[in-house]
């Protein structure tokens, strides 16, 4: 989690959070608009006073952005135009909690901050990071941010955290903890199954991560074994997929990734599970069925994907096509494999597709 949040955090308050690491004494800041000097324009410095909390630097940048220079306010007395009210009760909330907990807030909000030259509002996503800068000083460092995709599972679940909740800081920049005010605190659940799904589901095709598929896979396995049955397992991956990213570039191979996966759950049943392995790899669990029945689906899927057409920008066609390995553990077989040893079996299969030349459908011990 450290490293995702050193590629979520924007690389500016990254290096606020460093100057301020390296300056920071415990018993009182030595001089923040020295130390953390270079982020002068993006930086607010705070005291926090009997009345309320007081901006006794402005930065030039928030000055230009928003049209106006909140020196020597407070913000208690911060008109609504200024200052909307529910803005208002959250810079108030992580300004105390971080001055109580003295430890960094990082949090990403989005918000409409300003308009345009026609009038429409300008929605911005802006990081800000809170620190303790001694006695009743706060330093508080912002910058506007640019929506990315995120890298992987962990990157996407931390991003939406981060727009949910502030995130508690240590010293080196680990997360330690959540801020969660009363409002924060009556949306968990809501944010909680967003954050399961994430947790879960493969960021860009939405269908179960290796690890959500493994244990979902186990727990069919263990039923069928219950119930004397059967359980498929195909193991698939896209033909040539390095090719495509090469001549189309990666857009093109996303959207090659994500039109394979809407394709396999046309052709499949509600029990049936659906996971990416990585990269270009899938597989799917099949309860209660045979080889035969794998067999039918894994062709039908074979064909399906051979027949697709997908349209990209500036008039090209993308086809491709898929290898599919079938293993099967069958009720009352000595040695019957667990979710590790039927994948492992279903993956020798397409690698037997492959080696036959690709475009086919392969048994295990064939």
């Amino acid at each position: 989690m450290e490293d995702a949040v050193s590629r979520v955090m924007d690389s500016r308050l990254g290096d606020l959070l460093a100057r301020w690491r390296e300056s920071f004494d415990p018993e009182g800041m030595l001089r923040p608009l020295e130390n953390l000097s270079p982020h002068g324009d993006h930086l607010l410095l705070i005291a926090i006073e009997d009345q309320g909390c007081r901006y006794l630097h402005y930065g030039q940048a928030f000055v230009e952005h928003f049209g106006v220079d909140l020196t020597g306010q407070v913000i208690d007395t911060l008109a609504p135009e200024i200052l909307a009210p529910e803005r208002r009760g959250m810079l108030e909330f992580d300004y105390a909690f971080v001055q109580s907990r003295q430890a960094p807030l990082w949090r990403s909000y989005t918000a409409n901050f300003a308009t345009d030259a026609k009038g429409a509002s300008v929605i911005e996503t802006w990081q800000r990071l809170v620190l303790p800068a001694g006695g009743n000083l706060l330093a508080v460092g912002a910058y506007p941010v640019e929506q990315s995709q995120p890298d992987g599972e962990a990157e996407s679940l931390l991003r939406l955290v981060v727009e949910r909740v502030p995130v508690v800081l240590d010293r080196d920049g680990r997360i330690c903890d959540l801020a969660l005010s009363l409002r924060d605190y009556s949306d968990t659940q809501r944010h909680a199954a967003e954050m399961e799904v994430l947790a879960n589901h493969d960021a860009l095709t939405g269908t179960a991560n290796l690890r959500h598929f493994h244990r979902l896979t186990g727990l069919e396995l263990s039923h069928a074994r219950r119930m004397n049955r059967s359980l498929a397992l195909l193991a698939l991956d896209l033909d040539h997929f390095k090719r495509i990213n090469d001549q189309h570039g990666h857009a093109a191979g996303d959207l090659a990734l994500k039109t394979f996966a809407a394709t396999c759950r046309r052709a499949l049943r509600d029990p049936d599970i659906l996971g990416r392995c990585g990269g270009e790899e899938f597989a799917i669990a099949l309860p209660s069925t045979g080889l035969d029945g794998a067999l039918v689906l894994a062709e039908r899927l074979r064909a399906a994907v051979e027949e697709l057409r997908v349209p990209l920008p500036g008039g090209e066609v993308l086809d491709f096509t898929v290898s599919i390995g079938v293993a099967v553990a069958n009720p009352g077989a000595e040695g019957t494999p667990d979710v590790s040893a039927l994948m492992a079996h279903a993956d020798r299969a397409l690698y037997a597709s492959k080696k036959a030349g690709r475009n086919r459908v392969s048994i295990a011990g064939e």
